[in-house]
């Protein structure tokens, strides 16, 4: 292996790494930041002379006093790549090679997937405490993930049961044949479903509600979308080395979560060496980044891999609210998914107890998932592991008033049309490094020099579809690199280094291909 830099190429190994910036301690706050700051309006005083008693100062709104008692800054670091540094390795990459995937989510699943049919090894570091997924995300009552509700009331008056919110990617569609036999597949086995309830755009000024056509076909994971990734993970670890024999081998899949990896570096003769959790996670011939945001930027940036860690840093992403409400009777709407244009607040509104077809304890309840805007969510975007219960309330307060007036065109129409129902429960949750706003329009991301590849769905577009295959088309080129050396033959296999990024205009909760 060599390092090599602009007017730098003849220094040697250990005084290369001398140059290299400390690595970043690992941050688990450091999704939260994702774009340029966009500064909520605050009230101005103007200075009149003084006729009575001293006036009392006006409170703080509770998202900007949250970022002055946080030290919150909404930006973006761009500092963070050694310029100078360029791993090359000079052997080969080996026949059986071992490759390490950064990111359990739909990307980096697929890209596990499809290394083990191609009989590779991976081990996948998911950062994911209730389980893996990224954005397939769920949570359910009775598990961890979801103990309580949030803001001055954390917890319901009475104990609920059977509450289940899909709180990130609400359904999925497919164009690209590949995806399809793969869903076809997990059909078959009963672990996704077509959901056919009505779904479409809400104007938010009218009340107007109109359906989309049913095709294509929307999917949902019938157990909730964390089910999928989880059914994903099960098949994967019963993939095992001479599955084309008797298939007694090791296992080719290896799943590492809870495991934040804060450090990569590349060590002579042997490969690119991962610490994690205060300890050596272990050595790999190639890393693949499945995730995306400041976090990846800090792992990659200071390693060896300068134009991969550019390209990450060119990534813009949105910041939503999630409200996750169970309400104590039927909402009057007359549908269980909608698009919501025209409203400053929110961007989706999906009801869980239909998609998924849930029983609750009451019977009456009524699970939703209600999205903001980005333009919301970049206004009251704060340090998203720790939100104040003051912050909870008004954002959970300020989504329910802009769901219940956007839907109050809608009650005369609806089957269940009639009082209001009470909000029993509420949790809000912010993705501050949400879904992609541009992007470079390409299947994966690869220097073969570094052996450092990126997958995930901003390169194509926002979807799980886009995601899945850009995990699997970079697994296949990894596959490709074996025995592979040298400028000429490496040369094929580099893509996307230098490819400019263009807006991608989806909706604020992803992209739909149809």
């Amino acid at each position: 292996m060599e390092r090599t830099g602009s007017g730098a190429s003849g220094l040697n190994l250990a005084t290369k790494l001398k140059q290299i910036p400390p690595a970043v301690k690992h941050n688990r706050n450091d999704q939260r930041d994702s774009m340029a700051t966009i500064r909520q309006p605050q009230p101005t005083r103007q200075s009149q002379p003084s006729t009575g008693p001293p006036r009392s100062p006006i409170p703080l709104d509770p998202v900007e006093k949250a970022r002055r008692q946080m030290g919150y800054r909404n930006n973006w670091n761009r500092k963070l790549v050694d310029q100078d540094s360029q791993v090359r390795w000079s052997e080969p990459l080996s026949l059986n090679p071992s490759v390490a995937i950064i990111g359990g989510g739909m990307s980096g699943l697929m890209c596990a997937r499809e290394l083990a049919r191609l009989g590779i090894r991976s081990t996948v570091f998911d950062t994911g405490k209730h389980g893996v997924g990224g954005r397939m995300a769920t949570r359910a009552s009775g598990e961890p993930s979801l103990r309580s509700g949030t803001g001055s009331r954390g917890k319901p008056e009475v104990q609920l049961g059977g509450l289940r919110f899909d709180h990130a990617a609400q359904f999925f569609t497919v164009t690209d044949p590949l995806f399809q036999d793969i869903v076809d597949e997990w059909l078959e086995e009963g672990v996704v479903r077509v959901w056919d309830g009505p779904v479409g755009k809400l104007r938010a000024d009218s009340g107007a509600f109109y359906p989309l056509p049913p095709s294509p076909p929307r999917y949902v994971a019938t157990g909730g979308m964390r089910s999928l990734a989880e059914g994903v993970v099960e098949q994967l670890l019963l993939q095992r080395e001479g599955a084309g024999s008797e298939g007694r081998g090791p296992s080719l899949v290896e799943v590492k979560r809870p495991v934040w990896v804060g450090k990569m570096q590349a060590e002579e003769g042997r490969g690119w060496a991962l610490q994690g959790e205060g300890r050596l996670q272990g050595v790999y011939d190639v890393v693949v980044i499945a995730h995306n945001g400041k976090c990846a930027n800090r792992l990659v940036g200071p390693a060896g891999s300068p134009r991969v860690a550019e390209q990450l840093m060119r990534l813009r992403l949105n910041a939503v609210w999630a409200l996750m409400v169970a309400f104590d009777g039927p909402v009057p709407a007359p549908f269980e998914g909608a698009f919501i244009q025209g409203s400053p607040v929110l961007s989706w509104a999906g009801n869980n107890t239909a998609k998924m077809q849930l029983r609750h304890s009451p019977s009456d309840l009524e699970c939703w998932t209600i999205f903001s805007t980005n333009a919301y969510g970049q206004a009251n975007k704060v340090p998203q592991e720790a939100i104040p219960a003051d912050v909870a309330d008004k954002i959970a307060g300020e989504m329910l008033a802009a769901f219940r007036q956007a839907t109050s065109g809608t009650a005369s129409s609806s089957p269940a049309a009639g009082r209001w129902p009470r909000p029993v429960f509420t949790r809000v949750q912010l993705w501050g490094a949400a879904l992609p706003l541009n992007t470079p329009g390409l299947p994966y991301i690869l220097d073969p020099d570094s052996r450092v590849g990126v997958c995930g769905d901003w390169l194509m577009g926002g979807s799980l579809q886009a995601a899945a295959v850009s995990g699997i088309s970079l697994a296949r080129k990894i596959a490709g690199l074996r025995g592979k050396s040298g400028p000429e033959q490496l040369a094929p296999f580099r893509l996307g280094l230098n490819t400019q990024f263009t807006p991608l205009r989806t909706t604020d909760i992803g992209e739909f291909p149809h």
